[in-house]
């Protein structure tokens, strides 16, 4: 068993909220923290206060409030208000309310304070907020990066992340049951450090009595007809309103409803039913006593299978209920099931199924179906030779002949074995080729297969065909209704990647609109391609904190290796967007998870430079433009060779921002990508960053904004600045400056400072700061985050950026690394009066 790590839980992913309270109290207002039981509401108070009294404040709380005011004769000494903290304002006594009442709302005292989200506030307390002496400030869950980063804090270093969306999965950001479920593992030994990272596996199989007791505390007071419903749910998941079994209980539902127990959430004109709290159904099904459970297992599945089993996921659902239950439908029913458990993704229920069809005597056809179905799930869980065994006993039919071919490739590195299975299968075939690297191959295999739409509009685009690649897509599009949900998903995938990277983000948010509705209703693999290309779109408009929370998801699935990503590359993804959003520590983290995927994965060079340039993008952020510049040429290199040039060229781009615009021209004139795309704003951008070209510099600035790409616009304006100020031509250079400042007010996302480096301004820029601005700009200056300014200052984050955007367009710099040189070059700026 692992040691226990030693530590507290510090309070995380709550900047804002601080931020928020610290603005209010400034102004003589104080705070009512709302939110559901185990958010985090008293430790974020805690945290609070101990910031007041950092900065001076008289501090009381708890069982002291009432003694404390009742003894206050005079006002607080000169500088030092009082403040009172009351947790769980309802539960305190009216008298000591009246006290505090009077106090806040003679500005002798602020208050601080907590009440779960739904109660019913004192009448004091309104009057209060009703007055604005005290406002209310939401607390929600924390979000996938808030919750990350709360596991890291207690333990000391990074965890792996599939065993953090383990703990999403369970917790969805409480952070009471987050704490909870960290502390037992760690206890227990289940939660242990491999390879530097922290890994779990998941609930026990019989959970400790504190989670039980964790589970009942939300859960409640339960009566008999309640305590069914929770128990039925926590088995059976999500039911629908109109089963018998549900109906019987409506009066239980709708009392559960209320406290905010059971959800019922619409899909179409269908409610469904289902626990609040991931965590309660997991701990209440595992603890539930057998003959129990199976008892509901079986009125459960009666009750679906009585409707006919209507909805794609019920053959499933009732197999496996009868599978706890004891009873199983027949061959038919079991290759059905097990066919709706792999579109689910549910392998290893998908093999239990699919060895019981079987093992029932499935019939020839439909034993063909189940052998399929048995080998893909065998794959998805990565034993690829048993997959390989199952294809191999089984009939060679074109059904069969597909996955056995890609188990083969991507399971098995066995690629020559791989192409000679698929036969006449030219889709499987370029498949093939293309993990080879031999793209061109591929395309003209995959331009006369039948479905291969998708591989054949990315090799196009690879070979520098966009407007080919996108027409294929458009011509295959009225077929998508005969196909079924995965062809549907890869063809809106590649074509909003497509559109993304040569139309820019804002004309790929149709598609992605599209394939986010597919999804709704879709299986996992479907929800990771919509994922991925949100992600995208996010971070080519400058929205980084919003894609690492999808990229998060993304990187944890884990479903079966294809030819449009991996694991590697998704965990490389994620990587690259959190290097970009400041946080270089977890970037390497997470880029070191991505090699070790990469060593379980067949060998695909596409993928495998893709993951190298997100490798790039994290050496750029993390300072080392020289290792970023030497990884992206050489990305570029090998992409020009295998005739992959939409790669090579976004290499050039990163190695050209990152300071090898003239190294990345010459390869460039080296190459076979000299005679293409010569009005391709990303090939401008590279060579008028090597020449130092500022008139071509604004023209890609505008191009940039019109596709919608508004942080490279940015940061296209501010390289023009510098070509300009080189060149003497101080006008461009402030208008081209003013542009940099309007576009990143529009985005929110600064130019990095490796891709625009400190360079001395132009002395006839405007200085004329506000007295706030030089505050602000003076403690950037000395190395202060924004997050420490604005708790210096006692601003709200959001406060501080405006300030610094201003004042950067003011004194004509980009990021807050030119200030120092800037400021340098007129003595004792700061110290004059506005």
């Amino acid at each position: 068993m692992a040691a226990v790590v030693e530590g507290d839980w510090p309070v995380t992913a709550r900047e804002a909220e601080l931020a928020e309270i610290e603005e209010w109290a400034s102004a003589g207002v104080g705070a009512l923290l709302i939110g559901e039981p185990g958010v985090g509401k008293s430790t974020l108070l805690d945290a609070a206060l101990e910031r007041a009294e950092r900065r001076g404040a008289r501090v009381v709380r708890g069982a002291a409030v009432r003694d404390h005011l009742r003894g206050e004769a005079r006002p607080p000494t000169a500088g030092r208000r009082l403040t009172i903290a009351l947790d769980d304002v309802c539960l305190v006594d009216p008298l000591t309310l009246g006290l505090v009442g009077r106090m806040v709302d003679s500005g002798q005292a602020l208050l601080l304070a907590t009440a779960q989200a739904g109660s019913s506030l004192p009448n004091g307390l309104r009057r209060l907020l009703i007055g604005k002496r005290v406002r209310r400030l939401a607390v929600g869950a924390l979000d996938r990066s808030g919750a990350v980063r709360m596991l890291a804090a207690r333990l000391g270093g990074p965890v792996a992340v599939d065993s953090a969306e383990r703990f999403w999965d369970l917790a969805r950001g409480n952070a009471l049951i987050l704490r909870e479920l960290a502390e037992q593992a760690l206890a227990q030994g289940a939660l242990r450090r491999v390879r530097g990272r922290w890994q779990w596996s998941g609930l026990p199989p019989v959970p400790d009595g504190r989670l039980v007791d964790l589970a009942d505390l939300f859960l409640g007071d339960l009566d008999d007809a309640e305590r069914e419903l929770v128990r039925m749910l926590a088995l059976a998941g999500p039911l629908e309103a109109g089963l018998p079994v549900v109906d019987a209980l409506g009066e239980a539902a709708e009392s559960l409803n209320r406290r905010g127990v059971l959800v019922a959430e619409r899909s179409g004109l269908r409610l469904f039913l289902r626990l609040a709290h991931p965590f309660c159904a997991a701990v209440v099904a595992a603890t539930l006593p057998e003959l129990t459970a199976r008892r509901l297992r079986q009125a459960v599945a009666d009750a679906i299978g009585g409707t006919g089993a209507r909805r794609p996921d019920d053959a499933v659902r009732v197999a496996r209920l009868g599978l706890g239950a004891g009873a199983l439908p027949g061959p038919e029913g079991l290759a059905r099931a097990a066919v709706g458990a792999l579109r689910a993704e549910d392998l290893r229920l998908a093999e239990q199924l699919g060895r019981a069809a079987l093992a029932a005597g499935a019939g020839t056809s439909t034993g063909t179906g189940v052998a399929v179905t048995l080998g893909r799930a065998l794959a998805g869980q990565g034993r690829h030779v048993e997959a390989e065994a199952v294809f191999a006993q089984a009939p060679p039919t074109a059904a069969v002949r597909r996955p056995r071919a890609l188990n083969m490739g991507f399971g098995l590195g066995r690629l020559a074995e791989a192409e000679a299975v698929a036969g006449t299968d030219n889709g499987v075939r370029a498949v093939v080729r293309l993990l080879k690297d031999r793209t061109e191959e591929a395309r003209q295999l995959a331009g006369t297969a039948v479905g291969a739409e998708p591989l054949l509009a990315l090799l196009r685009h690879e070979a520098g065909d966009d407007e080919g690649a996108l027409a294929v897509l458009a011509a295959a599009r009225p077929t998508l209704a005969g196909r079924d949900e995965a062809a549907g998903a890869e063809h809106l995938y590649v074509t909003g990647w497509i559109t993304t990277l040569t139309r820019g983000p804002d004309a790929a948010a149709a598609v992605l609109a599209e394939l986010r509705e597919l999804a709704a209703d879709g299986g996992p693999r479907t929800g990771m391609y919509a994922g991925l290309l949100e992600s995208a779109v996010l971070r080519a408009t400058g929205r980084t904190a919003a894609a690492v929370e999808s990229l998060r998801q993304v990187a944890a699935y884990r479903g079966t290796a294809d030819w449009l990503t991996s694991r590697s590359l998704r965990l490389a993804r994620l990587a690259g967007a959190v290097a970009e959003s400041g946080d270089s520590l977890e970037a390497s983290s997470l880029l070191e998870e991505a090699r070790d995927a990469q060593q379980a994965e067949c060998s695909y060079p596409l993928l495998a430079d893709a993951v190298e340039l997100e490798a790039a993008l994290v050496a750029a952020c993390s300072g080392d433009r020289e290792a970023a510049a030497d990884r992206a040429l050489g990305v570029a290199a090998r992409a020009l060779a295998a005739g992959r040039f939409a790669q090579a060229r976004s290499a050039l781009l990163l190695a050209a921002r990152a300071g090898a615009a003239s190294r990345a021209v010459a390869v460039r004139q080296a190459s076979a990508l000299q005679s293409r795309a010569a009005d391709d704003v990303v090939l401008r951008y590279v060579r008028a960053l090597a020449e130092g070209d500022g008139a071509t510099l604004d023209k890609v600035c505008r191009r940039f904004e019109e596709l919608g790409s508004l942080p490279l616009a940015a940061e296209a304006a501010a390289q023009a600045a510098r070509a300009h100020r080189a060149s003497g031509d101080r006008r461009r250079a402030r208008a081209a400056q003013a542009t940099c400042a309007e576009l990143v007010s529009r985005c929110g996302a600064e130019p990095p400072v490796w891709a625009v480096p400190v360079d001395r301004q132009d002395p006839g820029v405007r200085t004329d700061l506000t007295t706030r601005e030089r505050e602000v700009v003076a403690l950037a200056v000395s190395r202060l985050s924004n997050q420490e300014i604005a708790e210096r200052l006692v601003l709200s984050v959001r406060t501080v950026e405006n300030h610094l955007y201003r004042a950067y367009g003011k004194l004509g710099v980009t990021a807050r690394t030119e200030l120092a040189p800037a400021l340098g070059t007129v003595p004792g700026r700061l110290r004059r009066s506005a």
